[in-house]
C-alpha cells in the first residue's frame, strides 16, 4: 500500500513539474513575437512622419516563423544603396525587429537588475537615409538562454546577410557594401557574423539558405555587445578571430559603467582583432551604462562616418 502511495505522488509530482515547465515556457517573452505592426505606437518628437518598411516581413527562409527581416529604402537616389544590416538585442531570448524605426523613446527607465528595464538603443533610420544607406532589420530565432540559442541565431544572422546579397537586384542594394549593426547580444551576433563571413563554419546552414552567396560583410559595428563568457571554443569570438583570414574594419562603442558588458570585455574584443591584424576601433563612454541614451545621441554620426570610410 505504501508503495503504491509513493507511486501515485510520484506521478503527481512530475504532472505538476510539466505543466510548470509548460507555463514558464510559454510566457517567455520571445512567445510573444510577432509584435502588432501599429505606426501610433512609434513616439516622435522630431516631427518626423512614422517610418515604414519598404518591404516588410521578407522570409529569408523558412525553418521559423522568426527568419524574417524588413527593408528600409531612401525614398531619393537610384541606387543601388550600400546596406546597413541592423541586429536587435534582448539576451538572444527577446526582441524584434520593429524596434528599430523609433525616433524617440522618451525617458529611459532605470534599470533593476541585469535584465533592465532598458530603453533599447537603435540606428537613426532617417540619418541613414539621409546619407544614402539602405537598411534590413532582421528577425532570428530565439530560446531559453543566450547558450542554447546562439548557435541557431549566428546562423541566422549568416543566412540573412546571404538571403539580401542573392536578392541584391530585388532590394536595389550594393551586393559588395554590406555593413552589420548590432547591440548588446545583437552586438555579438553582428561580430559573429563579422569574424566567420571569410570561411566556412558550423554555423554556414545550406537548408537555411544556399551557400553559393557569401555571408561576408564590408564593416562591423557593436554597441555594447562584446560577449566573451560563451562556452566552448565554437561560439567564443576571440577563437574566432583567431581562424579568421580577411576581417572587416570593426567599431566598438561601450560604456565604462556597463554592467552587463563590460569596459574589459569590450578592451578584449578590441585586442584580439588587432593581434589578428584587423583595424579595430574602440570608443568608451564615460559614465555610461548598459542601453544608455548617450548612445543613439552621440555616436550616430561618428559610426556613420566610420561605415562610410570602411565601405569605400
Amino acid at each position: 500500500m505504501a508503495v503504491k502511495i509513493l507511486k501515485w505522488f510520484s506521478a503527481l509530482i512530475l504532472i505538476m513539474s510539466a505543466l510548470g515547465a509548460y507555463y514558464s515556457w510559454s510566457n517567455l517573452p520571445y512567445h510573444q513575437l510577432p509584435v502588432v505592426h501599429d505606426s501610433a505606437e512609434w513616439p516622435n518628437t522630431a516631427n518626423e512622419a512614422p517610418l515604414q518598411p519598404t518591404y516588410r516581413d521578407v522570409a529569408y527562409s523558412a525553418q521559423s516563423r522568426f527568419q524574417k527581416l524588413d527593408v528600409y529604402l531612401p525614398e531619393s537616389g537610384n541606387g543601388p544603396f550600400p546596406l546597413v544590416i541592423w541586429v536587435h538585442g534582448g539576451g538572444l531570448i527577446m526582441g524584434d525587429k520593429s524596434s528599430m524605426p523609433q525616433t524617440d523613446f522618451g525617458p529611459a527607465p532605470t534599470p533593476t537588475g541585469p535584465y533592465g528595464p532598458y530603453q533599447v538603443q537603435v540606428p537613426d533610420v532617417y540619418l541613414l537615409h539621409a546619407h544614402g544607406y539602405a537598411v534590413a532589420s532582421i528577425n532570428y530565432r530565439l530560446g531559453v538562454s543566450p547558450v542554447t540559442a546562439a548557435k541557431s541565431a549566428i546562423r541566422d544572422t549568416k543566412a540573412a546577410v546571404r538571403f539580401l546579397r542573392a536578392n541584391a537586384n530585388t532590394y536595389n542594394i550594393d551586393p559588395n557594401r554590406f555593413a552589420i549593426w548590432g547591440n548588446s547580444m545583437g552586438g555579438y551576433l553582428a561580430a559573429m557574423a563579422g569574424a566567420t563571413g571569410d570561411r566556412a563554419t558550423d554555423f554556414d546552414d545550406s537548408e537555411l539558405f544556399p551557400l553559393e552567396a557569401s555571408s561576408s560583410v564590408q564593416a562591423v559595428v557593436v554597441w555594447y555587445g562584446a560577449e566573451d563568457r560563451m562556452p566552448g571554443k565554437n561560439l567564443s569570438l576571440e577563437h574566432q578571430i583567431s581562424q579568421a583570414k580577411n576581417l572587416p574594419p570593426f567599431y566598438i562603442v561601450n560604456g565604462n559603467n556597463d554592467t552587463v558588458i563590460t569596459e574589459e570585455q569590450a578592451t578584449r574584443l578590441h585586442h584580439a582583432l588587432k593581434k589578428a591584424g584587423a583595424d579595430s576601433t574602440l570608443v568608451i563612454l564615460p559614465d555610461v551604462g548598459h542601453e544608455d541614451p548617450l548612445f543613439r545621441k552621440t555616436q550616430m554620426k561618428p559610426t556613420v562616418n566610420f561605415i562610410r570610410q570602411a565601405m569605400k
